[in-house]
């Protein structure tokens, strides 16, 4: 009975750290198009620079090499050149930005970003 129990408790902390990793982003959806912005290994806080996210009329264009995607979202299929409108942003709980990411869909204005978080400043 007590190797069960030590088992158990093992096994609890193994099973809550995935969620307590994305956490917040499990609480968030898009707030256009109501999608949830995490199933549990699709979104990241990310360093974006003027390099790759700039601010245009029309919103936020991200742009991220496969190998960037991959750290966000290691299933990804392409990199990521597009469009977030400004109405998608949602403040970043962490003062940083984070990106959540479909594999593939690179085919639509967004590029596959369903979640963008932005720090205060922005």
């Amino acid at each position: 009975m007590r190797t069960l129990i030590a088992a158990f408790a093992v096994a609890i902390p193994c099973l809550a750290a995935p969620a307590q990793a994305h956490g917040w982003f499990s609480e968030k959806s898009d707030p256009v198009f109501g999608w949830p912005c995490c199933g549990g290994h699709d979104c990241a806080p990310v360093k974006l620079s003027s390099r790759n996210i700039k601010a245009e009329k029309d919103g936020f264009h991200i742009r991220l090499s496969l190998e960037e995607t991959r750290a966000i979202n290691p299933q990804s299929e392409a990199p990521i050149d597009g469009i977030v409108t400004y109405d998608r942003v949602q403040p970043s709980e962490t003062d940083e930005w984070a990106i959540c990411i479909m594999p593939s869909n690179r085919g639509t204005r967004s590029a596959g970003v369903f979640c963008l978080f932005a720090p205060p400043d922005m």
